[in-house]
């Protein structure tokens, strides 16, 4: 795709972007009585027709997302970006559709549309090792991995899913120019010191963090595990550049055992990287922004509405979202 074509995507994606809410709707949502009036405020804006359209807040936010994916399909010119953001939808999926049928289930769970890979053959795959061929081969290994463990637990499918959907993106959008092409490899080193940072909290020894640890982020599994037996794992990810206010809310979070603003300071990254590629006008970078904005908007969506169900204040909840 030439650079002129994606100066005519990413003016068209401008107009899209205009329908992520505001900072003052964000404000409004964080701020909100409780849920009744999360969708309230959500009813007057661009979500109100699909929260019309579906039976709940989860399907208008899948929906969003969906139609994010479609519009960026219907603009982009190049294949491999498409397929490499479509086949995001399709782990997923596979996420939705395995999980269930490992617990004993049907795999008649709600799925977004297809991406690359039919809903269909997600499911039939499961039971069928004829088939299984007609799956990517990173899918393939990610359910074999799955189907092999004995008696699989919700973490131990997560784990081996976690692993399949970043190796997707770093063989997808880590192929892109920065900044999104460094996106997969933040988004691995900061899940990694998250989870090595829970570890800590639950007492685990460095040999089980490091079987936890994805491969990809900027520090490798052992260097983390090492880090965790030392004490200095806030240490090791201050030392990258860019990171000294992530890593300080990590330190503080082994301090008081919660780890909700390490969160926020690591989604905060992700906005800021998404916020410099949409200005990136001769790129994929505005076209693929959009989706990964739309996405992770509506990630803190249903934190928000899950959170005044729950009772929790603004003060709590802006302790987690970086909005507003």
């Amino acid at each position: 795709m030439s650079g002129s074509s994606y100066a005519y995507a990413s003016g068209r994606v401008s107009g899209l972007e205009e329908s992520l809410l505001t900072e003052r709707v964000w404000n409004q949502l964080i701020t909100a009585e409780d849920r009744d009036e999360v969708l309230r405020i959500l009813g007057e804006s661009w979500y109100g027709t699909l929260l019309q359209a579906e039976d709940d807040l989860d399907g208008a936010l899948r929906s969003a997302v969906c139609r994010a994916e479609e519009e960026l399909a219907e603009l982009s010119n190049d294949r491999v970006f498409t397929q490499g953001i479509l086949l995001r939808r399709d782990v997923r999926n596979a996420r939705y559709l395995w999980k269930n049928l490992a617990a004993g289930g049907e795999g008649d769970v709600e799925v977004e549309p297809s991406g690359m890979i039919p809903v269909e053959d997600i499911r039939r795959v499961w039971g069928d090792s004829n088939v299984v061929d007609v799956l990517p081969i990173l899918f393939r290994e990610s359910l074999e991995e799955i189907q092999a463990l004995h008696s699989p637990s919700a973490v131990g499918l997560d784990s081996v899913l976690d692993r399949l959907a970043a190796r997707v993106e770093s063989d997808n959008l880590g192929k892109l120019e920065e900044p999104v092409g460094s996106l997969p490899k933040v988004k691995i080193e900061l899940r990694n010191f998250l989870a090595a940072a829970r570890c800590i909290a639950e007492e685990l020894a460095p040999a089980a963090v490091e079987e936890m640890m994805l491969d990809g982020g900027y520090h490798t599994p052992s260097d983390i595990a090492e880090a965790v037996r030392v004490n200095r794992l806030a240490a090791l990810l201050g030392e990258k550049a860019g990171f000294e206010e992530v890593a300080a809310a990590l330190d503080q979070g082994l301090e008081s055992g919660s780890f909700l603003a390490f969160q926020r300071e690591s989604d905060r990254i992700t906005l800021d990287i998404l916020e410099r590629a949409s200005g990136r006008m001769f790129s994929p970078g505005p076209l693929a922004a959009y989706v990964l904005r739309r996405e992770l908007e509506a990630s803190h969506l249903k934190m928000i509405a899950a959170g005044k169900a729950a009772g929790f204040d603004s003060r709590r909840l802006s302790a987690r979202v970086p909005r507003g």
